[in-house]
């Protein structure tokens, strides 16, 4: 068995009877150190996995990932793909692979379908949050249930990366009073929407192409919260093809002006990229907080 692999997994791989073929570096992992894992049985038969490991992170955080993973497998045959989760201990997820291959003719079609058939499922008491807190990025989230949507997004969104960009220097205390007082109007703003299943971090990087061609969700920071919200972040860094839109409204019941209220939305994201990253996204928080202070 390699040195390269940690002790947990060479006791699992022990455990299941399995032998370690390969252990190949995968591409595309931001802040994790991400492996495809080619096993043989002793019934002959091969086994892929991937295992994913957060240098510097913590177990929570994977045991956070896994456990929104496994929420966002619908029970449907027209919900988006998502990884099975194989096993998960301390700071290793198993996860199973999926070869990539070319984008289905319909894939920005079953994508929207997908998204909106996701958003149909809401959590049990109607409330915002998740049984757990979930991160976006290494940046923690928490989803203390909140049965006021603005409450639950001003407080457990804007307010705490606010205080921590604060905390941090990245913002001045004038531009931190100018994101409370906005956040704190979020009623004004915001219609009243239902707390749906959101994958939490939706932009492009995230949706891969399975096997067949079809759309498959990764990455997940999940919690139940406004769908408008899931559509604004799947409009930073390039966003996703008009016809995903398009598709995607004609299956839900979104508003026809959501995209009205895409950067107040993204203010979230904003402010946790500032956060992990530093004074490139100084400009848009404070272009963001201005506009909707004005």
């Amino acid at each position: 068995m390699p040195d390269l692999l940690p002790e947990p997994i060479v006791k699992w791989i022990k455990q299941q009877s399995l032998q370690l073929i390969s252990a190949q570096a995968l591409t595309g992992g931001c802040v994790a150190d991400i492996r495809k894992l080619t096993l043989h049985s002793r019934q002959g038969y091969c086994l892929e996995l991937v295992l994913k490991q957060m240098p510097g992170g913590s177990a929570e955080q994977l045991a956070a990932e896994a456990s929104g993973l496994q929420t966002l497998r619908l029970p449907d045959d027209a919900a988006l793909r998502v990884p099975e989760v194989v096993w998960q201990e301390g700071n290793c997820l198993l996860l199973e692979y999926l070869p990539a291959a070319a984008p289905a003719e319909d894939f920005a079609v079953q994508l929207g379908i997908g998204l909106a058939l996701q958003h149909r499922s809401g959590s049990v008491n109607r409330t915002f949050g998740f049984d757990t807190d979930t991160f976006c990025g290494g940046t923690r989230q928490p989803n203390r249930w909140q049965v006021d949507g603005t409450v639950f997004y001003a407080q457990q969104r804007y307010q705490v990366l606010a205080e921590q960009n604060l905390q941090r220097n990245r913002i001045s205390p004038r531009l931190f009073e100018m994101i409370l007082r906005l956040s704190d109007r979020l009623s004004e703003l915001v219609p009243c929407q239902p707390a749906v299943l959101l994958h939490g971090d939706l932009w492009s990087g995230n949706v891969i192409c399975g096997p067949g061609g079809e759309p498959a969700l990764i990455d997940p920071a999940v919690y139940y919260g406004w769908a408008e919200a899931e559509l604004a972040m799947t409009r930073m860094f390039g966003g996703f093809s008009e016809r995903f839109y398009q598709v995607y409204e004609a299956h839900s019941a979104v508003l026809p002006d959501w995209r009205d209220r895409v950067e107040l939305y993204n203010l979230y994201h904003y402010l946790n990229h500032l956060l992990l990253f530093g004074s490139g996204y100084h400009r848009d928080v404070e272009r963001i907080v201005k506009y909707y202070s004005g």
